[in-house]
């Protein structure tokens, strides 16, 4: 059999099984009392095959090879169409995705309003820590740490896209380190080595996560808020001097009178000095060590009766309490510690009652940090009323 009979035998196989499974030509009306005419109703279905291989018997003995293509049913169709009147398709129309509402800019706005307070504050606080000044080190990191927390809320609170992701991020990270060096000075306990190295990181892991949330913005923030304009990062005195003359030096003694004026009472401090160690004297015989990072100050204390005067006839003075005594630094306030009787630093001092040209002398201590300078030191002592003389440690006669 040739390519020309094979062709016929195939075309006339599958006309064959078209007409098979067709509906049939003619159907029944609906009272079921004639058939209609099959040359005016053939099949939709026999019509279309015929349209379909006409042609074909040409084609293939031309020679030429079937090249069909599949059509799309209307189940399969990439996108469903719709017909008018007149039966030309209408695409319909896609329907895009609703998109996120996102807070991109509300994060950009976050960052850039609040960096350079941010900032600001952490170097005050480290700038404090790298002094050892306690009361602003503590303040400067309360301070510090509200802020991050209260930034930590704002922003958790916002949804940001893939975009700005690595945005949130970093300013997160730098939120939470923020927080930690300001919590890590919390307390009443003193700076030491361990609490000024811990803030120290932390301030400068969050002062690194924040430059780079500054590389993700568009716009750099470079307006600084106005009220920080005014930030002053020195480091204060807690006193100053408001005349030539009032603070006293060592070795100078303040004169006063006892609370019946029938005194005079000589105070003096004599010296100032420091140590991170001394030994108890006592069964136990310690060794009592300074925390890292701090020492103990030792102030010598001298007060004598200078003697009688008037007409009262009271001889015995009452010297002041080791708790009159405040040794002021940088803003902060230390009060003396409290010591064996036996100590390897000398006899303490103590209040006690003088008679008439007798003398009472010895140390008060106090905890510092290792860091202090005598020039920025004052001991001040409250004699009662308005009577609080002032010694200059850094300053001797």
């Amino acid at each position: 059999m040739d390519l020309q009979d094979a062709a016929v035998t195939i075309l006339a196989l599958v006309v064959s099984t078209s007409l098979l499974f067709s509906p049939c030509l003619a159907a029944p009306d609906a009272a079921g009392t004639g058939i209609t005419d099959p040359e005016h109703l053939q099949p939709a279905a026999a019509r279309n095959i015929s349209s379909l291989f006409a042609g074909v018997e040409e084609r293939l003995q031309g020679g030429h090879l079937l090249n069909i293509t599949p059509g799309l049913g209307p189940e399969t169709a990439d996108e469903p169409t719709s017909l008018v009147k007149n039966g030309t398709p209408l695409p319909v129309e896609d329907i895009p995705e609703p998109v996120p509402d996102y807070d991109d800019d509300e994060l950009a706005l976050l960052v850039e309003e609040n960096s350079i307070s941010l900032m600001l504050l952490s170097v005050q606080n480290t700038y404090a820590l790298y002094a050892w000044d306690e009361s602003p080190a503590k303040e400067s990191a309360a301070a510090l740490r509200d802020f991050a927390t209260g930034l930590l809320k704002d922003s958790a609170a916002l949804q940001v896209s893939d975009d700005r992701e690595a945005l949130k991020t970093s300013f997160t990270l730098a939120l939470k380190s923020y927080e930690a060096a300001g919590a890590t000075l919390q307390g009443n306990i003193p700076l030491n080595t361990t609490t000024v190295d811990a803030a120290l990181e932390a301030n400068r892991q969050g002062s690194k996560h924040l430059r780079e949330a500054f590389e993700y913005l568009q716009h750099p923030a470079l307006k600084v808020p106005a009220e920080i304009v005014t930030t002053n990062l020195s480091l204060p005195r807690l006193r100053d001097a408001s005349g030539p003359g009032e603070e006293l030096v060592l070795l100078q003694r303040y004169v006063y009178e006892d609370r019946g004026r029938a005194n005079d009472i000589s105070l003096m401090l004599e010296s100032a000095r420091g140590t991170r160690i001394y030994h108890t004297f006592d069964e136990r015989g310690e060794a009592v060590l300074a925390e890292p990072g701090r020492m103990f100050l030792l102030v010598k204390v001298k007060v004598t009766n200078l003697g009688h005067k008037g007409e009262s006839r009271t001889y015995k003075v009452r010297t002041p309490d080791p708790r009159d005594f405040t040794l002021q630094y940088r803003g902060t306030t230390y009060s003396p510690i409290k010591l064996a009787l036996r100590t390897s630093l000398g006899e303490p001092y103590a209040a006690a009652t003088l008679d008439r040209y007798e003398m009472k002398a010895g140390y008060i201590v106090f905890d510092v940090p290792e860091a202090l300078t005598l020039d920025e030191c004052f001991i001040q002592v409250n004699l009662g009323g308005a009577t609080s003389p002032v010694w200059a440690l850094g300053k001797t006669l």
